[in-house]
């Protein structure tokens, strides 16, 4: 009775663990956002820098929060190439946030987008604390 009880809960996990995968998977190609790069530290005065590669890039989100609650700094650069043509872009900017006042801000996309873009963002703190940042884009 053991052996069988053994069998039938290897089969279900099995089943489980497959269909859990097919969900996922169903899930990532029906969605177009994209997870680029992230980054978080604390202490005084701190700053992290996130970066990564996105293809064919229509958007490029950089969201930001610290605790407690403060100015951060943020700094970016996005490089983007398609074929023989690149350019780039950057910017900076600075918001109050908190971990329940996250802020989201565009990265504008640079000459050649339609190829392949490598967005980096550096975050500072102005005091002591944590710092978060996610980059995510869609496609």
């Amino acid at each position: 009775m053991r052996k069988r009880i053994l069998a039938v809960t290897a089969v279900l996990v099995a089943v489980l663990a497959g269909g859990g995968t097919a969900v996922f998977a169903a899930q990532a190609t029906t969605s177009s956002s994209v997870f680029i790069g992230a980054c978080n530290t604390e202490g005084q005065f701190v700053s992290c820098s996130g970066q990564g590669d996105i293809r064919h890039p229509s958007g490029i989100i950089a969201q930001v929060w610290a605790a407690p609650r403060q100015r951060v700094h943020v700094t970016w650069i996005d490089f983007c190439s398609h074929g023989s043509t690149s350019g780039s872009r950057s910017g900076r900017f600075s918001v109050r946030v908190s971990a329940q006042h996250k802020v989201s801000r565009s990265i504008p996309l640079a000459a050649g987008h339609s190829g392949k873009c490598t967005p980096d963002v550096l975050v500072s703190l102005g005091s002591t604390g944590r710092v978060h940042l996610v980059l995510h884009g869609s496609n």
